[in-house]
């Protein structure tokens, strides 16, 4: 096996005066360099068999927190978490498709929190019509293998991915206070606001308000998807409705992203 050696840190030495020579040159008692050299490194045939035995025997989580059991290969779909992965992956892909429908104006909370809203809606309506004759659906994970999946099963993966998203809603507003806050002092701009006031309570209530609106109108979605004969397009309009009924959010929302 070999490992081309590279050169990028030398030469930042060499440009900023700390190293004595260049790549291909001595110094006394030193061998030259070539610019295109590499290092032979050898593995044995008892090294590859260590290894391959320790990769079968891994099982639980990934990563360091991986362990070794006597059974091989004993893994645990509801461990390693796949079916939520799956739709955490086909989420984002919806929200990618769907987003422009939403950002139209640029950048804002209700952009953001609309667009997880109207994925959710039709992941939901995707993962009924899979089990749209009351039978499990079979998917095969690169992990566990082929693996029957309920409906419950893919519904609690679904709300998992939902609530990683409103996770994401936090962290998108919380990211907007800083940089509002900020912005003044890193950039040299006058400030016109008293210093703290988007970090402030008030801002950080309009935050959890904004995360708390989320799950309400997934809920509310949910109740009137019963009761309408499972109608189609109707998430959106529920938060918008949250939106407008919620004091001072349009309000702090306009201040985070005034219109240019």
């Amino acid at each position: 096996m070999k490992i081309v050696e590279n050169y990028s840190y030398t030469k930042m030495l060499e440009d900023a005066g700390l190293s004595g020579g260049s790549a291909g040159s001595t110094t006394a008692g030193q061998q030259p360099v070539p610019k295109d050299a590499a290092a032979e490194v050898h593995i044995s045939e008892e090294g590859y068999a260590a290894w391959k035995e320790a990769i079968e025997e891994r099982k639980g989580s990934f990563g360091i927190g991986a362990g070794s059991v006597e059974e091989k290969h004993a893994y645990d779909a509801v461990d390693i978490k796949e079916v939520f992965w799956e739709h955490f992956a086909e989420f984002g892909k919806t929200m990618s498709e769907v987003e422009k429908n939403y950002f139209r104006d640029g950048e804002s909370a209700d952009a953001f929190m609309k667009t997880v809203m109207d994925a959710y809606e039709i992941m939901h309506q995707k993962i009924l019509q899979m089990h749209k004759n009351g039978e499990d659906r079979t998917n095969t994970y690169r992990v566990t293998g082929e693996c029957t999946i309920s409906l419950e099963e893919d519904l609690e993966a679904l709300d998992e991915v939902f609530g990683r998203w409103t996770e994401f809603v936090d962290g998108y507003i919380s990211v907007r206070q800083f940089m509002k806050e900020c912005r003044p002092s890193v950039l040299g701009y006058a400030r016109e606001e008293p210093a703290g006031k988007y970090l402030s309570d008030e801002y950080n209530e309009y935050r959890k308000n904004a995360v708390a609106m989320m799950w309400q109108a997934k809920e509310d979605y949910l109740a009137l998807f019963k009761q309408m004969n499972e109608p189609k397009g109707i998430a959106v309009g529920v938060l918008s409705g949250l939106m407008n009924r919620n004091k001072g959010f349009w309000t702090k929302t306009r201040e985070l992203w005034p219109k240019e």
